[in-house]
């Protein structure tokens, strides 16, 4: 039969209610110090589930306010206007959808149309305390109360309208004085055995969204500079354009040698900012590249915030050098290697079809290691190359090297953006909060 909860404002039950579960749209507006559970009845309960007793038993006194969340009208209304439905905003939608409908309400043989002559009136009498009664429980009888029943009636055309619970709660508290009570109660839920009393619904929610923003939402990726962005963007929509849409670039212009700096501070200030969306960082597969991964690494970001070197490459094993010493051939993997080396040894290469060579420069001391980069006039040709090698408008058929260099950017990036494992159910679904934890505590998998 399910069990239902509902939603009080001053005491008064307001016409937002549900059966079984609460939609996870509702419970994202409420946090850690709105939850309440009473101490005695939550011990109570603890006894029960221990002796696999009944919540039937349960004195009336503890049969009421279990379990739900408090606040005030005021901060309600703040919230919902940080998520779309302002008080402003959600009376609009209903006066206008009213006014839309009007032929079913401003008939002749009706007296509707003299009582609310527009969707504003009827709006404004649906925010009001006898409005929202009206609005909350058994139909009121047409005969005896036909103005409540017609408010009752477009309570419900609202609802199944807009059918976010957000909704009918912002319409519902445009009036409501800022200090008014407002309280979530969820007492027949946990009295049903559809949650218990040590759950937290809100942070459930939370969890969910975070899965499905992280799983379904663009993946941000932040690179050292906007022609890194660039190639990147465009390794995707050559070698996985199935998939290119997912990803969405921050183009912004980070030269060195600040580059590695910029994207420790940007990929930082998402994690901090609580953002849901998987974020890659990429940094050159370089000695400044390397401590910067070490950093971000040390900073225990969450799971969706990944930071990538790009990847070795084999002509980088024995690559010419230069530095105090003279010239040189070493592995410059981890210790030189750029955007630059990702598309083929070719187009490193000059008219003679010698390869462009790097020089060390500093040392940097939380690595040990030396850097090295291109001298810039090298840098300025190769990049040349690159850019009319990945042009759209190319007169030549990409190369086997720059497409493969594409290839390898592309896995690189879908690699790095893979989503923990989700589960696949919504606040709708049977499954306990224990279980969403931990889905095979229970399961006995049988390997023979």
């Amino acid at each position: 039969m399910g069990s239902w909860w509902h939603i009080k404002i001053g005491g008064q039950i307001a016409p937002v209610w549900g059966k079984s579960y609460v939609s996870d749209n509702l419970m994202l507006l409420f946090n850690d110090g709105d939850l309440y559970v009473s101490s005695a009845t939550h011990d109570v309960l603890k006894d029960i589930d221990g002796s696999a007793g009944e919540l039937d038993g349960l004195p009336r006194s503890l049969r009421r306010d279990l379990m739900g969340y408090s606040t005030t009208a005021g901060v309600l209304r703040q919230r919902l206007g940080l998520q779309g439905f302002s008080s402003e905003w959600v009376r609009r939608l209903a006066a206008a959808y009213l006014d839309d409908q009007d032929e079913e309400w401003q008939k002749p043989d009706e007296n509707f149309a003299a009582w609310f002559p527009n969707g504003a009136a009827i709006t404004a009498a649906l925010t009001t305390r006898s409005g929202r009664k009206a609005g909350a429980g058994i139909p009121p009888d047409r005969r005896t109360h036909p103005k409540e029943n017609f408010l009752y009636e477009k309570w419900g055309e609202l609802k199944e309208a807009f059918d976010d619970p957000r909704f009918a709660l912002a319409l519902s508290l445009s009036n409501a004085r800022s200090t008014t009570e407002v309280r979530l109660d969820l007492t027949d839920l946990v009295e049903g055995g559809w949650m218990t009393s040590t759950e937290t619904p809100h942070r459930e929610a939370r969890l969910r969204m975070a899965a499905a923003v992280g799983a379904d939402g663009p993946v941000i990726v932040i690179t050292e500079g906007a022609s890194d962005a660039r190639r990147l963007r465009r390794s995707l929509e050559i070698s996985a354009p199935e998939v290119a849409h997912v990803f969405t670039f921050l183009d912004f212009d980070l030269r060195p040698p600040g580059g590695t700096d910029r994207v420790v501070s940007l990929t930082k200030g998402m994690a901090a900012a609580g953002v849901m969306n998987r974020v890659v960082a990429v940094l050159d597969s370089d000695t400044a590249g390397r401590d910067a991964k070490a950093q971000l690494a040390n900073l225990q970001l969450p799971l969706q915030v990944v930071a990538v070197c790009l990847p070795d490459v084999p002509y980088a094993d024995r690559y010419p050098t230069l530095g105090p010493a003279g010239d040189g051939v070493e592995n410059v993997n981890g210790r030189a290697v750029s955007m630059e080396f990702m598309f083929g040894d070719n187009v490193l290469r000059d008219k003679a079809g010698a390869l462009a060579p790097v020089r060390w420069q500093g040392f940097n001391e939380r690595v040990a290691d030396y850097q090295a980069r291109f001298d810039a006039g090298h840098k300025a040709d190769i990049n040349e190359r690159i850019d009319a090698a990945l042009s759209p408008t190319a007169s030549v058929p990409l190369s086997s090297q720059v497409a493969e260099g594409c290839a390898r950017l592309a896995a690189m990036l879908i690699g790095a953006a893979s989503p923990a494992p989700r589960m696949p159910a919504s606040e709708e679904s049977v499954l306990t909060a224990a279980w969403r934890r931990d889905p095979f505590a229970d399961i006995q998998v049988d390997e023979g």
